[in-house]
């Protein structure tokens, strides 16, 4: 386990709102897992100023698509926007 964190940019209901509850929490596992897994990247990689954010990056699992950016400064995954390819379904 990092020390790594994520939260949503601007916040969540910009974000998620429009997913329902097993949708969002789904959404959320996915956005866990990328931070965690950016904790053990940048094991053994000290912050740099010149290096302080990523660029907006992808990840699908299943049915989510998260776009997000990785904040070296503060060690947290920035989600930018969430797509569930089943959002239009109820569940």
């Amino acid at each position: 386990m990092s020390d790594w964190t994520w939260e949503y940019l601007p916040d969540a209901e910009h974000v998620a709102g429009a997913l329902s509850g097993p949708q969002r929490s789904e959404a959320e596992t996915v956005a866990q897992r990328i931070a965690d897994a950016v904790g053990v990247r940048r094991i053994g990689h000290p912050y740099d100023i010149r290096e302080s954010a990523s660029g907006v990056k992808t990840h699908a699992e299943g049915p989510v698509i998260v776009w997000y950016q990785e904040d070296y400064r503060d060690d947290v995954v920035l989600i930018l926007r969430v797509q569930h390819f089943n959002a239009d379904e109820e569940e």
